[in-house]
């Protein structure tokens, strides 16, 4: 299978299984996924809008050699993410993390290869992208991608936490989520795969001609997703990645915009150094909260590590923050930048654990402005993890006919963050670990995020939208 292409124009009959999602935020991701045979055209289908911030992703299901059909799936993570806010801590279920944890690995596994890399990926548009892919599968291929996402059967899976925050994210005003499935004018969806698609994704579901205009049909689902994340990811079907033994593309676009609760004031932000991990140091322009005499933000201090909870407004009426960004600061020395990737990952219950609660003071407090692109093939990553069927003989009759021996051939995953002044930082919170005492007046916490960091964006329920680290914010 080749990799996919831009460009082209809309071909072909439509049919829409129901509208897609509404859009709006700033962050938002998208994915595609495409089946195919060497005889015959693809199926694709476009990411869903925002679960959280900027990741893109698609995958592209492709034939083996030999084989009479393929499948191509490209994933993309959301686009673009100013992070300008402060969101409130999950209520703390003890399921609230269903769905979208199961990709934290992945995020983990991929994210410790970057080195000095800024790195950016939507746990909750992976989950997405498989979850529907999982729908469509059968035997041994769904039980793998269960597995993976997990869940034992695809009625658990419809009721985690990830999979009803999907369903919810259009009406946000913060997020948008959008689906979309293209299938070959040779080929069908099956009826039950066509109502999940729509009842649980607001699929819009397109008949297209893989076979004979691949590079129309390509640029079809770019522009799809270019639509759902407002221009941020315009690409995320490569050239290349769709021709004519395609036979279906699923594509799923997360958009997400929030502005802090408590807006930082440009005319603080100060230039100061940036400590590398190799040891060099850069100048870069961090938000602070400097000259008010008794700030106070929602930090937390742990063993090796701080945390600093930036809810963003909240426009939905309710108390609670609908988002906030989590930033996960070690201190270099009893913790690394990785040992705290593993922590993360080994418990899924752990961003929640040590999200701040409680407002304390705070003395020097700098949180650097960055904005980057994170971009990969997501496919040995995943076969890595335990799913294999479907990137070498899957059964995907459940999606479209003629899908048993279909293969996933490619998942491409897009990301882009944005964080700056507007989007507001100004609140901190203090987790259970921390103890404070109103009479006793502690001395004040720094969080000066001059080094390497993690960072999450997060839902009320506990579901992580986004997932990265930052090593320069420099480098875009």
């Amino acid at each position: 299978m080749s990799t996919p292409r831009r460009g082209g124009q809309h071909h072909g009959d439509k049919r829409t299984v129901t509208r897609a999602a509404s859009r709006n935020s700033d962050g938002h991701g998208a994915g595609d996924l495409s089946f195919g045979s060497t005889a015959g055209p693809r199926f694709a289908v476009a990411p869903p809008r925002p679960w959280a911030p900027p990741p893109e992703h698609a995958a592209v299901f492709a034939q083996p050699p030999d084989d009479p059909s393929t499948l191509t799936m490209l994933w993309g993570p959301p686009g673009e993410v100013p992070v300008a806010g402060f969101a409130a801590a999950p209520e703390g279920r003890p399921d609230a993390f269903a769905g979208s944890a199961s990709c934290l690995p992945l995020a983990r596994q991929v994210g410790g290869q970057q080195g000095a890399r800024n790195f950016v990926v939507s746990p909750l548009s992976f989950h997405a992208a498989l979850a529907l892919v999982a729908a469509g599968a059968r035997g041994e291929t769904q039980r793998e991608l269960l597995r993976f996402l997990d869940s034992e059967s695809l009625g658990e899976l419809h009721r985690a936490a990830a999979t009803a925050l999907v369903a919810r994210l259009s009406d946000l005003p913060q997020a948008s989520f959008a689906c979309g499935v293209w299938v070959d004018r040779s080929r069908a969806l099956t009826p039950e795969f066509m109502d999940t698609a729509a009842s649980r994704y607001a699929a819009v579901a397109e008949s297209v001609d893989f076979l004979k205009n691949s590079e129309a049909a390509r640029q079809q689902v770019n522009d799809f997703v270019k639509g759902a994340t407002k221009g941020l990811i315009g690409d995320v079907l490569p050239p290349g990645s769709v021709d004519s033994s395609t036979a279906l593309v699923l594509a799923n676009a997360i958009y997400f915009k929030g502005a802090w609760a408590r807006p930082f004031d440009p005319s603080r932000t100060i230039f100061a150094p940036f400590h590398l991990p190799d040891g060099g140091t850069v100048r870069v322009p961090f938000m602070t909260t400097s000259g008010f005499e008794d700030q106070r933000q929602r930090v937390a201090v742990f063993p090796g590590f701080k945390a600093l909870k930036l809810p963003y407004k909240n426009d939905d009426g309710a108390q609670q923050d609908a988002f906030y960004m989590l930033l996960l600061l070690p201190d270099g020395e009893t913790l690394t930048l990785n040992d705290l990737y593993d922590k993360v990952v080994s418990s899924p219950g752990f961003i929640r654990k040590h999200t701040p609660v409680d407002e304390v003071r705070v003395g020097g407090f700098m949180v650097p402005k960055f904005k980057f692109t994170f971009e990969f093939e997501a496919s040995h990553d995943i076969q890595k993890l335990g799913v294999n069927r479907a990137f070498q003989r899957g059964d995907f009759s459940g999606m479209v006919s003629g899908g048993n021996g279909l293969i996933i051939s490619g998942v491409y995953h897009k990301a882009t963050v944005e964080v700056d002044e507007a989007g507001t930082v100004a609140a901190a919170a203090t987790a259970e670990f921390m103890f404070m005492c109103a009479r006793m007046h502690p001395p004040p916490v720094d969080f000066v995020a001059d080094r390497p960091f993690l960072f999450a964006i997060v839902e009320r329920s506990g579901v992580v939208l986004f997932l990265g680290h930052v090593v320069n914010p420099l480098v875009g």
